[in-house]
């Protein structure tokens, strides 16, 4: 096993993220030592090559026997290390997921072909059997997401978390993060995150037992200072191996079956392990290399500054931001409709808000953020992953939300000093894609709605938007 320092230094990855990776990596080692295995580890090494020679000089090894890796091309890589050491590899399928890429392949028509992920996990459930009845899903239907779009209520209380208290080894790998990368983004803060298999079966537990039941009706909710609220915690266990995203689903649907939790919630927790996850997987693996360089709108405004500091007036986005810098952490709708949304609409350039999203987020890979960040996002694979762009003014956000009351800007305000950005940056959003979106089914009556304004409201709403987008690379928004 190897603490390989090149790697970490690859990207400015959050401080938490590189906690959670060498303190699983130390427990697990320490977890196969204990059950009698031989453990070769290379503690603070600094690459992976040179540990691997040293390691063949050492242990002579004739064959690696080698999980087929997440990202794009560290397989070829990691076999061609050892090769050039004499050593033969025997690649096997990667070990935490469920699919495989017949079950993507098959729904394609075509090489080319748009696999829908309401099919795809369709599929999924049969071949699971997960909230299945015989043939028919139970319940009459296979999806419920209607049901899981109330906004936040005044008053909603949430469970505590479970806390997992750093050990010697955790504490000893916070040390070593605090020491080796001062320089990277994010605070540890107070760790609660499952480093170990035993606590990630506890932290699953929590969830089934405590937040899964009201998980659903208000997934899609913002609330100030609120976390975590009902949502499961568990994608960070999961990615990087401590829990199985069946075993997870299974669990949920036994929750289901012996009525403590709703229908609803169970389905929609399932649908985004053995739907999104899977499919956001499968499609990573047919699309690279080419679909990471993808910029079908042209986008090409840089990151800017905020989004590191979280140094902003708009309120939502220092807010979201500060979930991000504080935990590594911000649940699906901050990140899709605070974060994504405002990325989309103001032209941020894909390659560079794809990094910072992976570099950011504890449970984040090349292969999830590249489908998520540059498909779904910010549409820049033009329309492969979702039909249409997930863009929204402050509407959206005011109606989900609580976080525009403090904002010094008005969301009901599309023009002047304290309009909310939003409402200018998703017209000239429109404005600017005028061709292409005149083009898509989905978006028919919001086309029309911006093409019969007058000419002179289109106009003061396009300046304001250039007025917005100054105002961002100057850091003053």
């Amino acid at each position: 096993m190897i603490e390989s320092i090149a790697e970490a230094e690859l990207r400015p990855y959050h401080k938490r993220k590189l906690v959670l990776l060498f303190a699983v990596m130390r427990h697990f080692a320490a977890e196969l030592r204990g059950a009698g295995w031989t453990v070769d580890y290379y503690a603070e090494h600094d690459d992976d090559a040179s540990a691997f020679a040293d390691h063949v000089a050492t242990a002579r090894p004739q064959r690696l026997r080698l999980m087929a890796q997440s990202e794009f091309g560290n397989t070829e890589r990691m076999t061609a290390i050892a090769r050039d050491h004499g050593v033969e590899v025997e690649v096997f399928a990667h070990c935490n997921f469920i699919s495989d890429a017949n079950d993507f392949d098959r729904l394609a028509k075509s090489e080319s072909a748009r696999v829908t992920m309401e099919h795809f996990y369709r599929g999924m459930r049969k071949k699971t059997g997960l909230l299945m009845d015989g043939g028919e899903p139970t319940g009459g239907a296979w999806n419920f997401d209607s049901q899981n779009r109330e906004p936040p209520k005044a008053g909603m209380r949430f469970p505590e978390l479970p806390t997992f208290a750093p050990d010697a080894i955790t504490t000893e790998v916070m040390a070593l993060v605090e020491r080796r990368f001062a320089d990277h983004p994010g605070d540890i803060g107070t760790w609660n995150v499952p480093v170990t298999r035993a606590d990630a079966l506890v932290a699953l537990e929590d969830f089934v037992v405590y937040r899964l039941d009201e998980f659903g009706p208000h997934q899609d909710a913002m609330i100030l200072g609120e976390r975590s609220m009902n949502h499961s915690m568990l994608s960070a266990p999961i990615n990087v191996g401590l829990l199985h995203p069946l075993e997870c689903c299974e669990r949920a649907e036994i929750a289901y079956r012996s009525g403590s939790a709703r229908l609803q919630s169970v389905e929609g927790f399932i649908r985004q392990v053995i739907g999104w996850r899977e499919y956001v997987w499968r499609i990573y693996w047919k699309q690279m290399p080419a679909y990471r360089s993808r910029n079908a709108l042209g986008a090409t405004v840089p990151l800017p500054r905020f989004f590191w500091t979280g140094e902003t007036d708009m309120n939502c986005l220092r807010e979201a931001l500060a979930h991000v810098r504080e935990t590594a952490y911000a649940h699906h709708i901050l990140r899709l409709m605070i974060l994504g949304n405002f990325a989309l609409i103001a032209g941020f350039e894909p390659q560079e808000t794809n990094d910072w999203f992976w570099a950011m987020f504890i449970d984040g890979y090349d292969w999830v953020m590249v489908p998520n960040v540059i498909g779904m996002t910010l549409h820049a694979d033009g329309g492969y992953v979702g039909t249409k762009p997930y863009a929204a003014s402050a509407n959206y956000i005011n109606k989900m939300s609580n976080y525009c009351r403090p904002c010094r800007y008005d969301p009901k305000k599309t023009d002047g000093d304290d309009a909310c950005p939003f409402n200018s940056l998703y017209w000239d959003f429109l404005a600017r894609n005028e061709t292409r979106f005149s083009k898509n089914a989905r978006m028919t009556l919001v086309m029309k709605n911006w093409q019969r304004r007058p000419d002179s409201a289109k106009a003061t709403v396009r300046r304001q938007a250039a007025r917005v987008l100054a105002r961002l690379q100057a850091g003053t928004l």
